[in-house]
């Protein structure tokens, strides 16, 4: 649930800095600077092998150069013109680390991903593999392992290809959350293994259908937002439903609902959205820093929650 509301958020937030023009760039001086340094920099056919190598790896282009080279007077003439930190191409100002771009969301990324590797790894220490959502856990865990690398790439280095694979990334996450909770509910009722495999063929298919159409027609920022809120909006509600239903009768529930509420906590970095602290701290960077943590909390859950269904398991069993 953690990464439904990473998605949405970041959307979210994505499409506003898309859609609404970045005063930095469009500034007369940036423009005035980043004209000459390209007419000076950018017009022989050696223009790039000036860069170092971990630049060139990380395709800094000479065009590009120009742009970061000219952003830090520009960002120092609003400053001191007391008109503040503005953005320049819908991203607050970073200082560049080792050619890394978002050197702190991109840290931050990584422990996600890490968080999710070591409470797998306890999972398979507690939880044994003939319990209830035992590979359902696994493939959760890969998936969000999959988004996360795909948030540090794109961190580490913003071009269409890596902003699509960590939107896509994102989404999985949050429709793979949606089949979990479908499943979850379902669990042990009559024909829940159909219909589970309804709900996964048809989320699937929608997932790659939407994958080709991002890739190939068109990345949509306005429809995407919107089906990342209504597909988040349904899995929120509906495990809230869930966790008030059974928290009374279940103790370890109650971490679930905690991790909801601490989930929607942590959006509030998005929505007091700010420059960078020291050029490296974002509001997004200590978004994904404050995300990190709950998935020890969710994991918990989980570990719990596939204890209880094995004892349903063996109820039901013994009733048979």
């Amino acid at each position: 649930m953690k990464e439904i509301v990473t998605a949405i958020t970041a959307v979210f937030f994505f499409i506003l800095k898309s859609v609404l023009a970045s005063t930095g760039d469009r500034s007369q001086m940036f423009y005035s600077c980043l004209q000459d340094c390209l007419a000076q920099n950018c017009s022989g056919s050696s223009q790039d092998s000036q860069s170092s190598l971990i630049l060139r790896a990380l395709q800094w282009t000479c065009s590009d150069e120009c742009k970061y080279f000219c952003m830090w007077p520009t960002v120092n003439w609003f400053v001191e013109a007391e008109i503040g930190v503005q953005q320049f191409y819908g991203k607050w100002p970073f200082v560049r680390i080792w050619g890394i771009q978002e050197p702190a969301a991109t840290l931050f990324s990584i422990l996600n991903l890490v968080g999710h590797v070591v409470m797998i790894k306890r999972f398979r220490k507690e939880v044994r593999p003939s319990a209830p959502f035992y590979r359902m856990t696994h493939y959760f865990c890969f998936i969000c392992c999959h988004a996360w690398l795909w948030s540090t790439i794109f961190h580490i280095r913003d071009v269409r290809f890596t902003e699509i694979m960590d939107y896509l990334g994102a989404f999985s996450m949050v429709l793979f959350s949606v089949y979990h909770f479908l499943s979850r509910v379902l669990a042990f009722e009559s024909r829940s293994f159909q219909y589970s495999l309804f709900f996964g063929i048809a989320i699937g298919f929608y997932f790659v259908y939407h994958s080709y159409t991002t890739f190939f027609v068109k990345m949509d920022y306005g429809y995407n937002m919107l089906i990342n809120i209504a597909f988040g909006a349904v899995n929120i509600l509906g495990w809230s439903i869930w966790c008030f239903k059974f928290y009374k009768r279940r103790p370890y529930v109650k971490q679930c609902a905690a991790f909801v509420a601490l989930v929607a906590f942590t959006t509030l970095f998005e929505v007091l959205d700010f420059p960078p602290l020291f050029w490296v701290l974002d509001a997004h960077a200590l978004w994904h820093l404050s995300t990190a943590p709950l998935a020890i909390l969710w994991y918990k859950f989980l570990i719990d929650d596939c204890h209880h269904m094995e004892g349903q398991k063996l109820d039901l069993e013994k009733l048979a």
